[in-house]
Protein backbone atom coordinates (compact mmCIF):
# COMPACT_ATOMS: atom_id res chain seq x y z
CA UNK A 1 0.00 0.00 0.00
CA UNK A 2 2.81 2.18 0.76
CA UNK A 3 4.59 1.72 -2.41
CA UNK A 4 1.18 2.02 -4.57
CA UNK A 5 0.91 5.72 -2.49
CA UNK A 6 4.87 7.40 -3.22
CA UNK A 7 4.14 5.97 -7.09
CA UNK A 8 1.47 8.11 -7.25
CA UNK A 9 2.94 10.55 -5.50
CA UNK A 10 5.26 11.01 -8.16
CA UNK A 11 3.47 9.95 -10.83
CA UNK A 12 1.06 13.75 -9.26
CA UNK A 13 4.51 15.41 -8.83
CA UNK A 14 5.45 14.76 -12.75
CA UNK A 15 1.75 16.07 -14.10
CA UNK A 16 2.50 19.10 -12.35
CA UNK A 17 5.74 19.48 -13.33
CA UNK A 18 4.82 18.77 -16.91
CA UNK A 19 1.67 21.39 -16.92
CA UNK A 20 4.03 24.27 -14.94
CA UNK A 21 7.30 23.16 -14.74
CA UNK A 22 9.81 23.62 -11.32
CA UNK A 23 7.66 26.60 -10.31
CA UNK A 24 4.39 24.28 -10.28
CA UNK A 25 6.34 21.60 -7.59
CA UNK A 26 7.53 24.45 -5.48
CA UNK A 27 4.30 26.16 -5.18
CA UNK A 28 2.64 22.60 -4.25
CA UNK A 29 5.18 22.39 -1.79
CA UNK A 30 4.36 25.79 -0.79
CA UNK A 31 0.55 24.94 -0.77
CA UNK A 32 0.99 21.78 1.39
CA UNK A 33 2.42 23.78 3.96
CA UNK A 34 0.16 26.80 4.00
CA UNK A 35 -1.77 24.44 5.97
CA UNK A 36 0.43 21.70 7.43
CA UNK A 37 3.12 24.42 8.41
CA UNK A 38 0.25 25.55 11.00
CA UNK A 39 1.03 22.17 12.71
CA UNK A 40 4.54 22.00 12.27
CA UNK A 41 6.76 25.53 12.15
CA UNK A 42 8.59 25.74 15.21
CA UNK A 43 7.92 29.63 14.88
CA UNK A 44 5.63 31.94 13.29
CA UNK A 45 8.85 34.05 11.02
CA UNK A 46 10.16 30.20 9.78
CA UNK A 47 6.52 29.41 8.72
CA UNK A 48 6.28 32.80 6.64
CA UNK A 49 9.75 32.47 5.02
CA UNK A 50 8.81 29.20 3.87
CA UNK A 51 5.61 30.77 2.40
CA UNK A 52 7.54 33.43 0.19
CA UNK A 53 9.93 30.91 -1.20
CA UNK A 54 7.27 28.34 -2.45
CA UNK A 55 3.99 30.15 -2.32
CA UNK A 56 4.65 33.85 -2.96
CA UNK A 57 7.68 33.87 -5.65
CA UNK A 58 7.01 30.43 -7.97
CA UNK A 59 2.72 32.30 -7.55
CA UNK A 60 4.02 35.46 -9.28
CA UNK A 61 6.17 33.94 -12.21
CA UNK A 62 3.17 31.62 -12.84
CA UNK A 63 1.06 34.48 -13.19
CA UNK A 64 3.28 36.65 -15.17
CA UNK A 65 4.27 33.60 -17.41
CA UNK A 66 0.97 32.10 -18.20
CA UNK A 67 -0.89 35.33 -17.32
CA UNK A 68 -3.47 34.38 -21.01
CA UNK A 69 -4.09 30.96 -19.16
CA UNK A 70 -4.55 32.30 -15.92
CA UNK A 71 -6.98 35.21 -17.28
CA UNK A 72 -8.88 32.19 -19.01
CA UNK A 73 -8.46 29.83 -15.86
CA UNK A 74 -8.93 31.85 -13.45
CA UNK A 75 -10.61 35.50 -13.97
CA UNK A 76 -13.68 34.16 -15.83
CA UNK A 77 -15.44 33.43 -12.75
CA UNK A 78 -17.71 36.14 -11.03
CA UNK A 79 -16.98 35.13 -7.71
CA UNK A 80 -13.45 35.88 -7.95
CA UNK A 81 -14.14 39.17 -8.82
CA UNK A 82 -16.34 40.12 -6.61
CA UNK A 83 -13.68 38.52 -4.04
CA UNK A 84 -11.09 41.29 -5.67
CA UNK A 85 -13.76 44.18 -5.27
CA UNK A 86 -13.80 43.50 -1.66
CA UNK A 87 -10.15 43.03 -1.36
CA UNK A 88 -9.66 46.50 -2.97
CA UNK A 89 -12.63 47.80 -1.02
CA UNK A 90 -10.82 46.74 2.06
CA UNK A 91 -7.74 48.09 0.93
CA UNK A 92 -9.14 51.35 0.30
CA UNK A 93 -10.21 51.65 3.81
CA UNK A 94 -6.94 52.59 5.06
CA UNK A 95 -7.73 55.87 4.08
CA UNK A 96 -10.36 56.22 6.87
CA UNK A 97 -8.99 53.72 9.47
CA UNK A 98 -8.99 54.78 12.52
CA UNK A 99 -5.79 54.64 14.79
CA UNK A 100 -3.95 52.14 11.80
CA UNK A 101 -0.43 52.62 11.48
CA UNK A 102 2.38 51.66 9.14
CA UNK A 103 0.04 51.56 6.05
CA UNK A 104 2.89 49.94 3.82
CA UNK A 105 3.33 47.24 6.03
CA UNK A 106 -0.61 46.59 6.15
CA UNK A 107 -0.75 46.80 2.36
CA UNK A 108 2.39 44.05 1.77
CA UNK A 109 0.60 41.94 4.28
CA UNK A 110 -2.54 41.96 2.89
CA UNK A 111 -1.22 41.56 -1.00
CA UNK A 112 0.75 38.60 0.34
CA UNK A 113 -2.32 37.05 1.60
CA UNK A 114 -3.56 37.52 -1.92
CA UNK A 115 -1.22 36.08 -3.22
CA UNK A 116 -1.55 32.98 -1.42
CA UNK A 117 -4.85 33.17 -1.95
CA UNK A 118 -4.36 33.08 -5.94
CA UNK A 119 -2.05 30.76 -5.40
CA UNK A 120 -4.14 28.23 -4.33
CA UNK A 121 -6.63 29.14 -7.35
CA UNK A 122 -4.53 28.97 -9.90
CA UNK A 123 -3.18 25.66 -8.85
CA UNK A 124 -6.43 23.90 -7.38
CA UNK A 125 -8.09 24.96 -10.22
CA UNK A 126 -5.04 23.04 -13.01
CA UNK A 127 -4.81 19.65 -10.27
CA UNK A 128 -7.74 18.42 -8.90
CA UNK A 129 -6.19 15.22 -7.84
CA UNK A 130 -3.28 16.02 -6.18
CA UNK A 131 -5.57 18.88 -4.47
CA UNK A 132 -7.52 15.68 -3.27
CA UNK A 133 -4.19 13.52 -2.15
CA UNK A 134 -3.23 17.01 -0.39
CA UNK A 135 -5.99 17.02 2.00
CA UNK A 136 -5.48 13.23 3.00
CA UNK A 137 -2.16 14.15 3.92
CA UNK A 138 -3.27 16.77 5.78
CA UNK A 139 -5.45 14.27 7.58
CA UNK A 140 -2.96 11.82 8.26
CA UNK A 141 -0.82 14.44 9.63
CA UNK A 142 -3.37 16.05 11.91
CA UNK A 143 -4.32 12.45 13.24
CA UNK A 144 -0.19 12.29 13.73
CA UNK A 145 -0.20 15.12 15.50
CA UNK A 146 -3.00 14.60 17.25
CA UNK A 147 -1.83 11.15 18.54
CA UNK A 148 1.24 12.47 19.84
CA UNK A 149 -0.34 15.49 21.96
CA UNK A 150 -2.79 13.27 23.32
CA UNK A 151 0.42 10.79 24.25
CA UNK A 152 2.48 13.59 25.66
CA UNK A 153 -0.98 15.08 27.55
CA UNK A 154 -0.40 13.84 31.22
CA UNK A 155 3.16 14.71 31.25
CA UNK A 156 2.41 18.87 30.33
CA UNK A 157 0.35 19.76 33.10
CA UNK A 158 -2.25 21.74 31.32
CA UNK A 159 -6.17 21.82 31.84
CA UNK A 160 -7.47 21.79 28.24
CA UNK A 161 -5.32 20.31 25.42
CA UNK A 162 -3.27 22.54 22.94
CA UNK A 163 -0.21 21.89 20.47
CA UNK A 164 2.79 22.22 20.71
CA UNK A 165 4.16 26.05 19.91
CA UNK A 166 4.03 28.41 16.84
CA UNK A 167 0.54 28.70 16.46
CA UNK A 168 -1.09 25.79 18.03
CA UNK A 169 0.04 26.95 21.76
CA UNK A 170 -3.90 27.99 22.23
CA UNK A 171 -6.66 25.61 22.92
CA UNK A 172 -8.89 27.43 20.36
CA UNK A 173 -7.02 28.00 17.55
CA UNK A 174 -5.84 24.03 18.06
CA UNK A 175 -9.36 22.79 18.32
CA UNK A 176 -10.33 24.51 15.12
CA UNK A 177 -7.71 23.44 12.66
CA UNK A 178 -7.60 19.97 13.75
CA UNK A 179 -11.22 19.72 13.43
CA UNK A 180 -10.85 21.50 9.79
CA UNK A 181 -8.61 18.96 8.72
CA UNK A 182 -10.80 16.27 10.19
CA UNK A 183 -13.62 17.49 7.38
CA UNK A 184 -11.13 18.12 4.73
CA UNK A 185 -10.21 14.73 4.78
CA UNK A 186 -13.16 13.01 6.31
CA UNK A 187 -14.49 11.56 2.83
CA UNK A 188 -11.45 9.69 1.87
CA UNK A 189 -11.72 6.38 3.29
CA UNK A 190 -9.37 3.07 1.73
CA UNK A 191 -10.59 0.62 0.36
CA UNK A 192 -9.03 -2.43 1.80
CA UNK A 193 -10.37 -3.37 5.93
CA UNK A 194 -6.47 -2.50 7.22
CA UNK A 195 -6.47 0.56 5.51
CA UNK A 196 -9.84 1.82 7.28
CA UNK A 197 -8.89 0.73 10.83
CA UNK A 198 -5.70 3.02 10.54
CA UNK A 199 -7.34 5.85 8.93
CA UNK A 200 -10.04 5.20 11.10
CA UNK A 201 -7.77 5.72 14.63
CA UNK A 202 -6.35 8.55 13.08
CA UNK A 203 -9.08 10.38 12.84
CA UNK A 204 -10.61 8.92 16.11
CA UNK A 205 -7.23 11.00 17.73
CA UNK A 206 -8.04 14.15 15.83
CA UNK A 207 -11.60 14.23 17.25
CA UNK A 208 -10.50 13.52 20.81
CA UNK A 209 -8.05 16.11 20.81
CA UNK A 210 -10.51 18.58 19.17
CA UNK A 211 -12.85 17.33 22.30
CA UNK A 212 -10.25 17.76 24.72
CA UNK A 213 -9.35 21.54 23.68
CA UNK A 214 -12.86 22.20 25.29
CA UNK A 215 -13.33 24.34 22.12
CA UNK A 216 -16.98 24.65 22.10
CA UNK A 217 -17.02 26.05 18.87
CA UNK A 218 -15.28 23.18 17.35
CA UNK A 219 -17.18 21.06 18.92
CA UNK A 220 -20.75 22.12 17.87
CA UNK A 221 -19.23 22.91 14.38
CA UNK A 222 -18.50 19.31 13.65
CA UNK A 223 -21.76 18.47 15.14
CA UNK A 224 -23.21 20.62 12.23
CA UNK A 225 -21.39 18.88 9.66
CA UNK A 226 -22.70 15.77 11.14
CA UNK A 227 -25.83 16.88 10.99
CA UNK A 228 -26.26 17.65 7.51
CA UNK A 229 -24.31 14.97 6.17
CA UNK A 230 -27.27 12.89 8.02
CA UNK A 231 -29.59 15.44 6.61
CA UNK A 232 -28.19 15.32 2.84
CA UNK A 233 -26.57 11.78 2.54
CA UNK A 234 -23.46 11.28 1.14
CA UNK A 235 -23.70 6.96 1.09
CA UNK A 236 -24.35 5.00 4.03
CA UNK A 237 -21.41 4.49 5.28
CA UNK A 238 -21.00 8.61 6.06
CA UNK A 239 -24.10 8.46 7.37
CA UNK A 240 -23.47 5.44 9.57
CA UNK A 241 -20.59 7.62 10.89
CA UNK A 242 -22.18 11.10 11.32
CA UNK A 243 -24.82 9.54 13.54
CA UNK A 244 -22.18 7.75 15.24
CA UNK A 245 -20.47 11.88 15.94
CA UNK A 246 -24.05 13.18 16.81
CA UNK A 247 -24.78 10.17 19.39
CA UNK A 248 -20.96 11.06 20.89
CA UNK A 249 -21.21 14.28 20.82
CA UNK A 250 -24.76 14.43 23.00
CA UNK A 251 -22.79 11.55 25.80
CA UNK A 252 -19.86 14.26 26.17
CA UNK A 253 -22.99 16.69 26.70
CA UNK A 254 -24.31 13.91 29.32
CA UNK A 255 -21.24 13.06 31.04
CA UNK A 256 -19.19 15.92 31.05
CA UNK A 257 -21.79 18.52 31.77
CA UNK A 258 -18.68 21.68 32.52
CA UNK A 259 -18.84 22.16 28.87
CA UNK A 260 -22.39 23.40 29.10
CA UNK A 261 -21.64 25.04 32.84
CA UNK A 262 -19.14 27.32 30.86
CA UNK A 263 -22.42 29.96 29.48
CA UNK A 264 -21.96 31.68 26.69
CA UNK A 265 -18.74 33.11 27.52
CA UNK A 266 -20.18 36.52 27.39
CA UNK A 267 -20.74 36.13 23.79
CA UNK A 268 -23.75 38.01 23.60
CA UNK A 269 -22.54 41.09 25.38
CA UNK A 270 -19.74 41.40 22.96
CA UNK A 271 -22.19 41.24 20.57
CA UNK A 272 -24.25 43.95 21.57
CA UNK A 273 -21.27 45.83 22.16
CA UNK A 274 -20.46 45.51 18.32
CA UNK A 275 -24.12 46.49 17.29
CA UNK A 276 -23.42 49.57 18.89
CA UNK A 277 -20.19 50.19 17.12
CA UNK A 278 -21.63 49.59 14.01
CA UNK A 279 -24.48 51.75 14.84
CA UNK A 280 -21.73 55.08 15.01
CA UNK A 281 -20.06 54.08 11.31
CA UNK A 282 -22.45 51.29 9.70
CA UNK A 283 -21.71 52.20 5.94
CA UNK A 284 -18.35 52.47 5.88
CA UNK A 285 -17.09 51.32 9.32
CA UNK A 286 -14.01 51.85 10.99
CA UNK A 287 -11.86 50.67 8.58
CA UNK A 288 -8.98 48.21 7.57
CA UNK A 289 -6.50 47.87 10.75
CA UNK A 290 -8.50 49.83 12.87
CA UNK A 291 -8.49 48.94 16.77
CA UNK A 292 -11.68 48.77 18.17
CA UNK A 293 -12.44 47.81 21.94
CA UNK A 294 -15.75 45.93 23.14
CA UNK A 295 -16.38 45.02 27.13
CA UNK A 296 -17.84 42.56 29.07
CA UNK A 297 -17.71 41.08 32.45
CA UNK A 298 -15.28 43.55 33.42
CA UNK A 299 -12.98 42.50 30.86
CA UNK A 300 -11.77 44.95 27.82
CA UNK A 301 -11.61 42.58 24.43
CA UNK A 302 -10.26 43.71 20.84
CA UNK A 303 -12.78 41.51 19.11
CA UNK A 304 -16.41 40.35 18.89
CA UNK A 305 -15.69 36.88 18.39
CA UNK A 306 -18.13 36.55 15.13
CA UNK A 307 -16.85 37.29 11.67
CA UNK A 308 -20.09 39.11 10.47
CA UNK A 309 -19.93 41.72 12.82
CA UNK A 310 -16.70 42.01 12.77
CA UNK A 311 -16.59 42.70 9.40
CA UNK A 312 -19.36 45.24 9.68
CA UNK A 313 -17.57 46.71 12.64
CA UNK A 314 -14.51 46.86 10.24
CA UNK A 315 -15.83 47.49 6.61
CA UNK A 316 -19.52 48.42 6.99
CA UNK A 317 -22.99 47.18 6.20
CA UNK A 318 -22.62 47.68 2.37
CA UNK A 319 -19.00 45.05 2.59
CA UNK A 320 -20.51 42.84 4.50
CA UNK A 321 -23.87 42.28 2.75
CA UNK A 322 -21.73 41.65 -0.71
CA UNK A 323 -19.52 39.12 1.60
CA UNK A 324 -22.50 37.19 2.64
CA UNK A 325 -23.33 37.30 -1.25
CA UNK A 326 -20.12 35.71 -1.99
CA UNK A 327 -20.62 32.90 0.84
CA UNK A 328 -23.46 31.89 0.08
CA UNK A 329 -22.65 31.80 -3.94
CA UNK A 330 -19.55 29.59 -2.57
CA UNK A 331 -21.61 27.35 -0.77
CA UNK A 332 -24.22 27.06 -3.75
CA UNK A 333 -21.77 25.97 -6.00
CA UNK A 334 -20.42 23.23 -3.30
CA UNK A 335 -23.79 21.61 -3.12
CA UNK A 336 -24.59 21.33 -7.32
CA UNK A 337 -21.02 19.41 -7.14
CA UNK A 338 -21.82 17.49 -3.99
CA UNK A 339 -22.15 13.97 -5.04
CA UNK A 340 -18.70 13.93 -6.23
CA UNK A 341 -16.02 13.48 -3.04
CA UNK A 342 -14.61 16.70 -3.57
CA UNK A 343 -17.37 18.90 -3.80
CA UNK A 344 -18.54 16.85 -0.81
CA UNK A 345 -15.47 17.75 1.43
CA UNK A 346 -15.94 20.86 0.11
CA UNK A 347 -19.93 21.23 1.27
CA UNK A 348 -18.68 19.94 4.68
CA UNK A 349 -16.15 22.36 4.99
CA UNK A 350 -18.45 25.00 4.26
CA UNK A 351 -20.85 24.41 6.57
CA UNK A 352 -18.43 23.81 9.47
CA UNK A 353 -16.69 27.42 8.32
CA UNK A 354 -20.40 28.88 8.69
CA UNK A 355 -20.56 27.66 11.79
CA UNK A 356 -17.47 27.88 13.32
CA UNK A 357 -17.08 31.75 12.57
CA UNK A 358 -20.08 32.67 14.57
CA UNK A 359 -18.37 31.87 17.63
CA UNK A 360 -15.09 32.55 17.69
CA UNK A 361 -12.10 35.11 16.64
CA UNK A 362 -11.59 35.19 12.40
CA UNK A 363 -11.13 37.78 10.46
CA UNK A 364 -12.18 38.53 6.67
CA UNK A 365 -8.55 39.60 5.84
CA UNK A 366 -4.85 39.05 7.42
CA UNK A 367 -2.04 37.13 7.77
CA UNK A 368 -1.96 33.51 7.40
CA UNK A 369 -2.25 32.07 10.97
CA UNK A 370 -3.84 28.96 12.66
CA UNK A 371 -7.46 29.24 11.49
CA UNK A 372 -7.08 31.09 8.08
CA UNK A 373 -7.95 27.84 6.80
CA UNK A 374 -11.43 27.90 8.33
CA UNK A 375 -12.26 30.97 6.46
CA UNK A 376 -10.57 30.89 3.23
CA UNK A 377 -9.72 26.80 2.20
CA UNK A 378 -13.95 26.80 1.70
CA UNK A 379 -13.11 29.64 -0.73
CA UNK A 380 -10.10 28.82 -2.54
CA UNK A 381 -11.42 24.94 -3.17
CA UNK A 382 -14.89 26.06 -4.12
CA UNK A 383 -12.81 28.20 -7.03
CA UNK A 384 -11.38 24.45 -7.61
CA UNK A 385 -14.52 23.26 -8.54
CA UNK A 386 -15.25 22.68 -12.06
CA UNK A 387 -12.22 21.38 -13.51
CA UNK A 388 -12.14 17.96 -11.85
CA UNK A 389 -9.83 15.82 -13.80
CA UNK A 390 -11.79 12.37 -12.13
CA UNK A 391 -15.76 12.52 -11.12
CA UNK A 392 -14.93 10.19 -8.11
CA UNK A 393 -18.61 9.23 -6.29
CA UNK A 394 -18.93 9.72 -3.29
CA UNK A 395 -19.81 6.05 -1.76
Amino acid sequence: MFSRVVSQGNAQLRSISDHLGIAGVLLALGLFWSVAGVLLTPTMKFYSWLLTAFVYLPCLYLIVRYFHEFRHTVLNRRELWLFLLLFSWSIISLSWSVGAERYLTIVKRELFFLTLILGWIVWGRTFNRPLQSMMILWGALAGLYSLAALMTYPMRGIDRMYGFGGFMDNPNPAGYTIAALVVLSCTWWPQKLSGRVIWALLQACSVAFVIMTGSRGSIVSLMAVAAVVVLLGGGRFYRALAIIALVAAVALAIFEPSILQRGDSERMVLMKGALALIHHHPWLGIGLSSDYEVSAGGVIFSHCHNLILDTAVQYGIPFTALWIWLWLWLGFRAWRHRTESLGMAILMIWVFATVAVQFDVFTVFGRARAMWMVVWMPFVLSLCLGKSESKEQVS
